[in-house]
């Protein structure tokens, strides 16, 4: 078990690819390509890491609130976050949202003087996601050099956020998930795991979401489009 401690010593240490491969052996799904680019910059471990010390605490902690003002001096001007070339990227903007945004869901009035920095943040990042959505549906980040690519980064952004309603909304969840079924021909397992368990996401009500011990009712499995 990921321990806050454990987080806490590996962030201190700055070994981010430990701390991302512990997310992993902690049930976060994280392909190695993706894991391989999320360490090569503090907000990929930051973001991650912030949003499974909200799952871990009753409320901010002091680490949380620092992982909060690290990530909100990450952003760029048009609130997203760039790589280690200082491309604009969704897949770190999707890091930086999922810390973020479990902050103010589960930590709601609990912020003080913080709650408005992360509500500006927030909104601004994924102003800034969304401005990376292609017409077709997908997302592009500055590392994707084709579409199996593109299927990889877009499935995590999916899997990570589809639950969020307002980036269901605003990154048009149902063209993203509409578009990731309709390659499922062109994706390779790893992918095909994550669009599933975006899938499984978006069917979750956001009250068992919240508790993961409680088990959701389900007789059929419908598609990507009718979950949309």
């Amino acid at each position: 078990m990921l321990s806050i401690q454990t987080i806490d010593r590996t962030l201190e240490q700055r070994d981010y690819d430990r701390l991302l491969r512990d997310l992993g052996r902690n049930g976060l799904v994280m392909p190695l390509p993706l894991r391989v680019q999320l360490a090569e910059s503090p907000v990929g471990a930051h973001g991650l890491g912030l949003r499974r010390l909200v799952e871990l605490s009753y409320g901010p902690t002091a680490l949380i609130r620092q992982l909060v003002d690290k990530l909100a001096r990450a952003q760029t001007p048009n609130g997203a976050i760039t790589d280690a070339a200082g491309r604009d990227s969704a897949l770190l903007t999707a890091c930086f949202l999922a810390g973020m945004g479990r902050v103010l869901r589960d930590h709601q009035g609990k912020l003080a003087a913080q709650q408005s920095q992360v509500e500006l943040a927030y909104d601004q990042a994924l102003t800034a996601l969304a401005a990376m959505q292609q017409d077709d549906g997908l997302f592009a980040t500055g590392q994707d050099r084709n579409l199996r690519d593109r299927l990889l980064t877009s499935g995590f952004i999916a899997y990570l956020l589809i639950d969020a309603p307002d980036f269901a909304a605003r990154c048009h969840g149902h063209a993203l998930l509409s578009a990731l079924e309709n390659h499922l021909d062109h994706c390779d397992p790893a992918t095909a795991q994550l669009i599933e368990m975006a899938r499984l996401t978006r069917l979750i009500p956001e009250s068992i979401a919240s508790h993961p011990h409680r088990q959701p009712q389900r007789t059929s499995k419908p598609s990507l489009l009718n979950a949309a």
